[in-house]
């Protein structure tokens, strides 16, 4: 019917709320697809500079390349966790692959993978760094510490690190498991 024409009989106009409504789990669906992907670039920008801290070490060491930029900043070397973290672009990869058809396993691969290749590492590495910042608190002046540019001591930087990345990965677990909730098929009774 036209908007100009003769409103049906029987009608007052108010009866258009059933129609052209898009069902909740859609709209669900868009909206945790799209905080998702706002959580990956903070994941993945922070993954760069890990990459590159992780990368320079391995080709210094490995194959004797040398880089002025990287021996000015005086980093020390890697902790093992760090090498697993670096493989936390993983769930992402998964997570944005599972987002065009909706594939609700792939999703629950990557839920996965944010645990192993992200939480797991990042708790393993507060659990070590714990007694290098007890030793430093104890003793800022005659600690250690590794420090960053000979300043700056790393334990402080990790901690900033474990805070950001723990939140990163643990609301990019919560979105995904509403985003699976809301793949997954109604259970009718």
């Amino acid at each position: 019917m036209s908007s100009r024409g003769v409103r049906a009989a029987g009608s007052d106009g108010n009866d258009f709320q059933h129609r052209q409504r898009i069902a909740q789990h859609y709209q669900e669906s868009a909206q945790y697809k799209s905080i998702l992907k706002w959580f990956f670039v903070p994941h993945f920008l922070i993954l760069v500079f890990m990459w590159l801290k992780v990368g320079s070490e391995l080709l210094r060491t490995n194959f004797g390349w040398r880089n002025a930029f990287f021996e000015r900043l005086d980093m020390p070397s890697a902790y093992p966790w760090e090498y697993i973290w670096c493989f936390s672009f993983i769930p992402i990869v998964l997570a944005i692959s599972s987002f065009q058809r909706n594939k609700l396993k792939i999703l629950h691969y990557a839920y996965y993978a944010e645990f192993c290749c992200g939480i797991f590492p990042c708790m393993i590495g507060l659990g070590g760094q714990i007694p290098e910042l007890i030793a430093y608190a104890n003793d800022m002046e005659g600690s250690n510490t590794p420090t960053f540019k000979g300043i700056f001591p790393m334990v402080i930087i990790w901690y900033i690190f474990f805070a950001v990345a723990l939140q990163i990965h643990g609301f990019s677990m919560y979105f995904m498991h509403h985003l699976a909730a809301a793949w997954a098929p109604v259970k009718r009774d």
